[in-house]
């Protein structure tokens, strides 16, 4: 496996989520990190996307930062001038007296470990080949204590992430973090409604395989129950090319990640995402709205 080139970078800052100045790829001097007035840990059109795995946005004094257990996701789309991210991170009271260090997991074959410090950005470089690449970040040895109050598991926390890419925020279109997938039939068109983007699908929406998975894998889907299922909720089966299924996702209610695992597959193979549905028909649409698919990967 290649090793993506991860470091963490030593930075004069006065506190957390002061100015870097070095903290982006390309040289160039990135804006301030996120601060009590920031929306969110990253930035509008800076080529950074979050995925599964972390919790809400939070607001505390002049902070503003997402916890997270384990499996956090990071999606980075570069451009030619700016290819690596920078991360502000925190270790967490799960971890009890341990230092934090992170197992990262790149969906281009980059895994390697970083140990954060206090006041330091961790930098993660996209692999040299990739239009976009997906990382999984996960605390190495966590004690995954209980905290007092609360029940989730808050190994760490991200406080900016930042890279300072023209290339946008990674939407546009379903599959938009270099996996090796590729729509098929059976999808309706890409649409933004209310700031969001997404495909509605009836059923069998086929997905083709560009890359041999020489392993078992998982296809995981950001997706939500459709009208047409009247109020049924929402589980999708992932069928191979000859109508047998391979995996059930457990159902959902509302709009949630689902995993669907696959067997080791060749380049060019097609599966297809399937639903029962009583296909109640939606006032004023002429289409069958089963489900919407708001994002489509191969996880790491």
């Amino acid at each position: 496996m290649k090793k993506p080139h991860i470091r963490a970078v030593a930075l004069a800052i006065a506190a957390i989520g002061a100015v870097a100045t070095t903290a982006c790829g390309g040289g160039s001097s990135p804006s301030p990190s996120p601060g009590p007035t920031a929306s969110d840990i990253t930035r509008p059109g800076d080529g950074v996307r979050l995925g599964s795995g972390w919790y809400p946005i939070e607001h505390y004094r002049n902070l503003t930062f997402r916890w997270a257990n384990r499996g956090a996701e990071i999606t980075a789309c570069p451009d030619v001038n700016n290819r690596t991210l920078a991360l502000l991170l925190e270790r967490g009271p799960s971890l009890g007296r341990q230092v934090l260090t992170l197992s990262i997991r790149g969906n281009r074959g980059d895994n390697a470990t970083a140990t954060v410090k206090p006041g330091q950005y961790v930098k993660i470089s996209v692999n040299p080949n990739a239009t976009a690449e997906t990382f999984v970040l996960s605390p190495v040895n966590s004690r995954n204590a209980a905290v007092p109050k609360d029940k989730r598991i808050l190994n760490f926390r991200a406080l900016g992430i930042i890279m300072g890419s023209s290339a946008g925020d990674c939407k546009n279109e379903v599959i938009s973090d270099g996996s090796p997938l590729q729509l098929g039939a059976n999808w309706y068109p890409y649409e933004t409604f209310n700031g969001e983007s997404f495909r509605w699908v009836d059923n069998n929406a086929q997905i083709k395989l560009t890359a041999a998975q020489s392993k078992p894998f998982i296809i995981e889907a950001e997706v939500e129950p459709g009208p047409s299922l009247g109020g049924a909720p929402l589980q999708i089966s992932l069928r191979d090319a000859s109508g047998k299924t391979l995996s059930r996702a457990s159902p959902v209610k509302g709009r949630a990640y689902i995993e669907l695992r696959a067997p080791a597959e060749r380049a060019n193979t097609l599966l297809t995402l399937a639903v029962k549905s009583k296909n109640v028909r939606v006032a004023r649409e002429k289409r069958t709205l089963n489900f919407r698919v708001f994002g489509l990967k191969v996880k790491p």
